[in-house]
């Protein structure tokens, strides 16, 4: 019985997918200042209620710090074909095939929202074969400091 619960326990954990090695691949990152807009309608500004005062006050501040990553594919073994980036939330940003050599952007927005949690902060872009199994992923996150890392090594700080 208790050999039948370690089988059953050892089939439901989930292996991770391992990292890509960073010999394989480069990032970089492209700030740009951007200035948030107004979310009104014509001429008729809207209310929102449920707004906190920090909320208003990201609105209404000069051009914020709005990052993209371009992520360079330099090797992909034979049996990479495939991309798949999927956000801490769950949302998939984007699916498609990839060769080598292949640029990849990944929007990422404003870098206050990734620190304080109000947009993903976490992002796997998942590197599938032609059956669609998981080969290799690369793990970007953003600290609540502001610390930018790429499959857990420290690229930077906002």
């Amino acid at each position: 019985m208790i050999n039948l619960l370690f089988l059953l326990l050892s089939l439901l954990q989930n292996e991770e997918v391992p990292l890509k090695p960073k010999e394989e691949f480069e990032v970089k990152l492209n700030y740009e200042f951007k200035q948030r807009s107004e979310l009104s309608t014509g001429n008729n500004p809207t209310i929102d209620y449920s707004e906190t005062l920090k909320d208003k006050e990201r609105k209404n501040s000069g051009p914020l710090p709005y990052l993209t990553l371009n992520i360079k594919l330099i090797k992909l073994p034979n049996n990479e074909v495939k991309i798949k980036g999927v956000s801490n939330l769950g949302t998939t940003l984007l699916n498609k095939k990839v060769q080598e050599g292949d640029m990849v952007k990944m929007v990422l927005g404003y870098t206050a929202d990734l620190k304080d949690r109000v947009s993903p902060h976490e992002y796997d872009l998942i590197l599938l074969d032609s059956k669609k199994k998981e080969i290799n992923r690369i793990n970007i996150f953003v600290k609540k400091d502001g610390e930018f890392t790429v499959n857990g090594e420290v690229r930077g700080k906002f």
